[in-house]
């Protein structure tokens, strides 16, 4: 019996040791197969978005199209309108990357500034990014055409609280094309600097260049503040002049003079001075947002404009105008489903010169306007958003009070008040 005890105990080391050994019936584990590579177009980000309104301006102007206002810029005919189509492409720099976004339809008129003339209006943005330092890195370039870092209202509507676009960001620039460095200097402070062309310009219609610098704050995830300057000369430093048969140009009379047996020609002529200092524009934009519950949330932005305008052929003396802006904006969100929003706007325009461009876009000295936007916002799904907006544009002063009639009221007629209900509706893959 004990050596039959022994002989079993003998024979169980033995089985442990070979069961233990390399190579026993115990296959070891395969090792785990690597995840599998990232396709390089996998990393491409695509959007789309249909956006359309139908609108009641109870002026009723002649014709239709095209007569909602001139503080308008989004809805700008009565009745049923297509607003416009998006295609928007981004690829994440990785460390380089780029961003293409199109739009095509009627609001591309009013967003494309100089670009309607280059055929570039139906490019909202296309510009390729950097960062030298990875996705962790503090500095971030862009270099190309990109959307305004002053403001808080978007051209597209979504991201916006009312459907309508206020009149103030028609008086910032929509876009501006050139380099814009992003450089992150705490976790609550940013610096954005910008070399661009100026204002809506693509291809710049002087030598001279604008310089931006925007200081961001975000103390906490409730509340960020933006300070911001933008200077530049905005306009065109040589002008086209047409002199008739018989004439010429002389640059001591500033314009065509007698000049018999000369054929009709055209003169390239230098505008002298207006990329100096003291013809710049000069735009100082601060934004305040604070979201001070999960549900409502409120903005606030002021704009002051000046600018030393030289207008005509050759022009040695400079007028100034100036804008001084403020809106606020303020939204709640009462479901998942449904919100209400409201916004304000005040800018007065002064100075010397009457010029219906840049800041100045309804040409009248002196005007002040004013305008409120009431909003109903219902979200059935995350892909359709229907935005009520009834909303009223005031023209409350100016320097003669028939200048203050600015809107069209039937087929001749004009008021100094304009109100309009519109029903704005996006379906977006956003």
């Amino acid at each position: 019996m004990k050596m039959f005890r022994l002989g079993f105990l003998f024979s169980a080391c033995c089985a442990s040791q070979l069961l233990l050994a390399p190579g026993a019936a115990a296959h070891p584990s395969a090792p785990e197969a690597p995840p599998p590579l990232e396709r390089w177009y996998d990393a491409f980000e695509f959007g789309a978005f249909a956006d359309a309104y139908a609108s009641v301006n109870y002026n009723f102007p002649k014709p239709h199209t095209g007569t909602n206002g001139r503080t308008r810029t989004s809805d700008t005919s009565n009745g049923l309108a297509l607003r416009w189509l998006g295609l928007d492409i981004h690829y994440p720099a990785q460390p380089v990357g780029g961003t293409i976004n199109l739009r095509f339809g009627p609001a591309v008129v009013a967003y494309g500034g100089t670009d309607t003339a280059h055929n570039l209006e139906y490019v909202r943005e296309a510009f390729a990014t950097w960062k030298p330092g990875g996705q962790d890195g503090f500095l971030t370039l862009d270099f190309g055409k990109f959307q305004t870092i002053y403001g808080w209202e978007s051209t597209d509507s979504q991201p916006n609280m009312n459907y309508t676009v206020g009149y103030i960001p028609a008086i910032q620039p929509f876009f501006h094309t050139g380099l814009r460095a992003g450089l992150k200097l705490s976790d609550h402070f940013a610096l954005t600097a910008l070399i661009v062309n100026g204002w809506d310009n693509s291809v710049d219609n002087n030598v001279g260049k604008s310089f931006g610098l925007q200081l961001g704050w975000r103390p906490s995830d409730k509340f960020n503040a933006t300070l911001g300057y933008l200077g530049g000369p905005e306009q065109s430093d040589s002008v086209t002049v047409n002199c008739a048969a018989g004439t010429a140009y002389d640059p001591a009379q500033a314009g065509c003079a007698a000049s018999p047996g000369v054929d009709a020609s055209e003169y390239e002529v230098d505008r002298g001075g207006a990329n100096e200092f003291e013809a710049w524009r000069h735009l100082v934009d601060f934004v305040a947002t604070w979201q001070a519950t999960d549900r409502f949330n409120m903005v606030l932005n002021g704009d002051f404009i000046a600018e030393g305008v030289r207008d005509g052929t050759v022009v040695t003396d400079v007028k100034n105008q100036t804008v001084m802006t403020a809106s606020l904006g303020a939204r709640y969100q009462l479901t998942e489903v449904w919100a209400l929003a409201a916004r304000g706007e005040y800018a007065a325009h002064s100075g010397d010169e009457i010029k219906t461009s840049g800041s100045y876009p309804l040409g009248t000295r002196g005007l002040s306007v004013a305008t409120g936007t009431f909003t109903i916002e219902a979200m059935p799904t995350e892909n359709l958003i229907l935005r009520l907006d009834t909303r009223g544009d005031f023209a409350l002063a100016a320097d003669n009070d028939d200048e203050k009639e600015i809107f069209q009221k039937d087929l001749r007629d004009t008021s100094s008040t304009l109100f309009t209900s519109t029903l704005g509706v996006i379906v977006t893959t956003n």
